[in-house]
């Protein structure tokens, strides 16, 4: 399964909790330039990758070639509890460091370390991966009637929660539609905000939420739907949202950014290192 294809994802562990950084967002402007090192682990992953970079910040002005941030001459090594040890490459062709999933086995409830060496700084994170995976998950598609028209079908997501403890989800779907003339598309659907959900306040419960979407009149009328729940620590699902967030808003002057949390430990450096689990439905309307 790739990772983070088609899905934001979000995380945070237990093991991290003491050494992440709250950065105020004047601070943050008033840094020295940032060395940012995100990587996220999962079970059902194939790849492990890590993407290390330097940092432009939104408000500086003037454009930098993005190759000129990329870091690529660090040593990267993810470590787990066992310390067995798996070092990561260099690709071109995904600006991520990288190495086979069958190197380092990736297990729910187990911890992983992360140190790389860059520019002769060190930088280290630690993550945990949860527990459990999403088991059930529910699907329907009808038209979209609301005033609100982000698309003119819904499509209603239902997530049986993990029981007895907090959650951080996040849900994606792609919706491939197959012409009556031929050919074929294939697009995300818009879950808005609501791809971000916890069970703070229903645990135990049925979580919902809907995404929108165009049925072309063109298209045949049983579109096939891929849908991902991600259950995630809380510092990528607080991240990635920060994240969402700030993009979303770009451009009005009112909104005030929030500054994503960081469990990167090193001289100005900045990222999370998290794990997650993912549970994948396809399904045919």
């Amino acid at each position: 399964m790739k990772s983070f294809q088609y899905i934001i994802i979000a995380i945070v562990t237990a093991l991290c909790t003491s050494c992440e950084t709250d950065v105020d967002a004047s601070d943050l402007l008033e840094q020295q330039q940032l060395i940012v090192i995100n990587g996220y682990l999962s079970p059902q992953d194939t790849t492990l990758k890590v993407q290390i970079s330097k940092s432009k910040s939104r408000a500086s002005n003037g454009s930098s070639n993005t190759d000129d941030l990329i870091i690529k001459n660090a040593t990267v090594t993810i470590t787990d509890e066992n310390e067995n040890e798996a070092a990561l490459v260099y690709s071109e062709s995904s600006f991520s460091y990288e190495a086979p999933a069958t190197d380092l086995a990736i297990l729910p409830g187990q911890q992983y370390f992360l140190t790389t060496m860059v520019e002769g700084k060190e930088y280290k994170a630690a993550c945990s991966i949860p527990l459990n995976i999403v088991q059930n998950i529910e699907s329907e598609v009808r038209e979209n009637t609301s005033d609100d028209f982000f698309g003119n079908r819904v499509l209603k997501v239902s997530i049986e929660d993990i029981e007895d403890q907090r959650n951080f989800y996040i849900v994606g779907a792609k919706v491939l539609q197959i012409f009556d003339g031929g050919g074929d598309s294939e697009f995300d659907v818009d879950f808005e905000f609501e791809q971000f959900t916890t069970d703070s306040n229903r645990e135990n419960s049925v979580i919902t939420v809907d995404g929108f979407f165009d049925l072309f009149s063109d298209a045949q009328p049983n579109p096939q739907v891929k849908i991902q729940v991600a259950n995630a620590e809380e510092i990528l699902y607080d991240a990635l949202r920060a994240t969402f967030l700030n993009d979303y808003n770009d451009g009005d002057p009112f909104f005030e950014p929030v500054i994503a949390p960081t469990n990167i430990e090193g001289e100005n450096g900045f990222g999370v290192f998290a794990g997650y689990q993912i549970t994948e439905k396809e399904t045919t309307f």
